[in-house]
């Protein structure tokens, strides 16, 4: 399974705070999701356990987001939504 660490989520948050425009914003959630789901690359080569493990993925990153993040609803959208568009394009590949 996939884990989910907080310590990623705080520096992708900072990230995404200090970002300087929505484009930057952007880029550091993508990034970060890249560094969040790292793990996942390594079912691609059998499609059904990849799309077990990224069921899990997400709806333990939406759980973590909720529990710390909830107050910033904006973040949590994106980066859930960075994180399915991320599974995906690794998917698709």
């Amino acid at each position: 399974m996939p884990e989910i660490h907080e310590e990623i989520i705080g520096e992708v948050y900072r990230s995404y705070q200090e970002a300087p425009h929505s484009r930057a914003k952007t880029e550091a959630l993508y990034e970060g999701v890249k560094s969040i789901l790292s793990k996942l690359n390594r079912y691609t080569h059998d499609p059904e356990k990849y799309r077990e493990k990224s069921a899990i993925a997400i709806s333990e990153l939406e759980s973590r987001l909720n529990r710390f993040y909830y107050n910033d609803n904006e973040f949590v959208e994106r980066i859930l939504y960075e994180a399915k568009a991320y599974i995906i394009e690794i998917s698709s590949q």
